[in-house]
Order: C-alpha cells, then structure tokens, then sequence
C-alpha cells in the first residue's frame, strides 16, 4: 500500500468512527462538542453524553453575555461573545438534566437538556 493509500484509508476510518454531529475528539480521547448560545436559545438545545466519559463543552456566544449552569452537576459559567467558555464534564450517573442562561429567568431564559447514557 502507498503512502498516499494508507493516508486516505487512515482518513477514512477515522471519519467512519466519528462521533456525531457537532462533537469532535479531544486531545485526551473524549468528545468536544461545540456550544453556541445567543438570544434565540442553546445550537444545540439536547446534548447526550456518556457516563463516565470526560465530555468538554465551548461554549460561545457572539452576541451578548449569558451563563451556561447545570444546577444538578453544580456548573455555573459566565459566556463572554468572542471568549469561547470551556467546560468539561464527567458525570457520573445517568439521566436527564437542564441547562440554561442564568442571566436570565423565566420564559426569557434560554435552556436546553443534557442527556447521561450508561
């Protein structure tokens, strides 16, 4: 096999084993998956993650400030527009818990939900 074989074979596997949309491998072998929030809401609004695994979230904003948290896994950050925010996580039991802006509050609140499988 060539060089340039084996490079586009290399490629390719990679890409079959890939994890899904918007999630990317990062440097110590968990998935980043990218997090924008606006005024509009969460892209994406449902994350699902692994129990156990390490998961680091960016979140990032271009138009205002916000606040990523997840009460039930004690997270809170400030989303500064052009400062990708970082947030790794490893959770440790599965279900279903909500996310949203802590800047704001009521119906005006942006949210979404953070999905643990076993």
């Amino acid at each position: 096999m060539t060089a340039r074989a084996g490079l586009a074979f290399a490629v390719a596997v990679a890409l079959a084993a890939a994890p899904a949309r918007g999630a990317l491998l990062q440097p110590g072998g968990g998935p980043t998956v990218e997090v924008r929030v606006s005024k509009r809401g969460f892209e994406p609004s449902r994350i699902t993650v692994r129990k156990g695994e390490t998961t680091r979230l960016v979140v990032s904003s271009s138009d205002a400030e916000h606040c990523f948290a997840i009460d039930a896994l004690r997270v809170e950050k400030r989303v500064v527009p052009g400062r990708p925010t970082r947030v790794d996580l490893t959770p440790a039991q599965a279900g279903s818990f909500p996310f949203y802006c802590c800047l704001e509050s009521g119906r005006a609140a942006e949210r979404g939900e953070l999905v643990v499988t076993d």
